[in-house]
């Protein structure tokens, strides 16, 4: 009975530490594609013109959602997928642009 507790809680550790390093791993891949990012983002600081091998560089994908005009004006959604950190939240974006930090 005892044992057969044991070996439960055992095995329930070795799948509890599997799923956290499963987790660090995950969060050290996301930190490494945070600075790889940011460094990108260096290069282009004093940038004058958008070009396209910049917007090749930077963007991943660009997100265009369908009209919406229950408001009574039209509003569309556009989503950018940056390169190494996916979607950034608009709040985000909001922040950075008005100085704040985080």
């Amino acid at each position: 009975m005892l044992s057969d507790d044991y070996e439960q809680e055992q095995e329930e550790l070795r799948e509890k530490l599997l799923r956290l390093n499963e987790e660090i791993n995950e969060q050290e891949e996301q930190t490494e594609n945070i600075d790889r990012f940011i460094s990108k983002v260096r290069k282009y600081l004093d940038l004058d013109e958008l070009t396209p091998a910049v917007l090749n560089d930077m963007v991943k994908a660009v997100y265009v959602h369908a009209p919406d005009k229950s408001k009574g004006h039209r509003e569309q959604q556009i989503d950018i997928s940056y390169d190494l950190v996916g979607i950034l939240p608009a709040s985000l974006l909001n922040n950075l642009k008005s100085g704040e930090t985080a």
